[in-house]
């Protein structure tokens, strides 16, 4: 019987290799199995013994392809075991995050390393499932930092984490400058503008609104699937304002929308 420590070891080492979903852990002639990236074999480093991937089995972190050879998958309860034991903090919160560090410019215009929640974001998900290119995905967090930074977004409530003084209603200690807000309202309202109609809407419930590609679909009764094919010119137009690509890609024009 393996010891639980070796096993665990070996979970974290061949676990970070099946993260995405291209990945996957087949069985070879020797009875081994190694770690594939679609049809495309990893290094032999990559091999895991029998009886380790049996363990992993009894644990329900491997689900089963179906295939043959034998072939598994990372199973959810594999990758949040992976969240936990490399999390930092509080290890069962992190399973339902996917953190990355990022360097950032704030709105004073000072570079910091941040960490952020890719589950956070519909466009962060997307851009896992490669569904959407880095420039899209960039294009899309800068109007969202835009938004964010113009205060558009509506208070729902009184801010109950400020503190009250007598005579006050609470204001906010470390508040934007005025021309700050305003460059990124104008920002703002440029890019909306270059993307146009419709698009400019779905790019709002997107990338502002956080509302997921299949919700906002619903919302503006299209098809399934059909809102991937609309994000992806309206993204490829914001990039182009942005300056993030030259020309957009040729997806298919949009001639015309019409309503009755």
């Amino acid at each position: 019987m393996i010891p639980e420590r070796e096993l665990y070891r070996e979970a974290r080492r061949i676990f970070r290799k099946l993260l995405g979903e291209d990945r996957s852990l087949v069985r070879m002639p020797n009875g081994k199995y190694l770690v594939y990236r679609g049809q495309r074999p990893e290094h032999s480093r990559s091999l895991v013994a029998q009886e380790f991937v049996a363990g992993f089995r009894v644990r329900d972190w491997l689900a089963a392809l179906g295939t043959v050879p034998e072939s598994f998958r990372l199973s959810e309860a594999g990758a949040a075991w992976l969240r936990r034991c490399e999390a930092d903090g509080d290890p069962y919160r992190a399973q339902h995050q996917i953190r990355s560090r990022r360097d950032v410019v704030d709105a004073h215009g000072i570079e910091r390393t941040v960490v952020f929640d890719d589950a956070e974001s519909p466009l962060a998900r997307l851009f896992a499932r490669k569904l959407i290119d880095a420039a899209q995905r960039d294009a899309g967090e800068r109007l969202r930092r835009d938004y964010t930074i113009a205060q558009l977004s509506p208070r729902m409530g009184v801010d109950l984490g400020q503190p009250l003084m007598p005579g006050t209603r609470g204001a906010k200690p470390e508040a934007l400058p005025a021309d700050t807000v305003l460059a990124a309202k104008q920002r703002f309202a440029a890019a909306m503008k270059a993307v146009g109609p419709v698009l400019s809407d779905l790019l709002f419930d997107i990338c502002c609104a956080m509302v997921g590609l299949e919700d906002a679909e619903r919302q503006f009764g299209w098809p399934s699937r059909a809102g991937k094919a609309v994000l992806a010119i309206a993204l490829d137009r914001l990039a182009l304002h942005y300056g993030l690509i030259v020309a957009a890609p040729a997806r298919g024009r949009m001639r015309s929308w019409r309503m009755e």
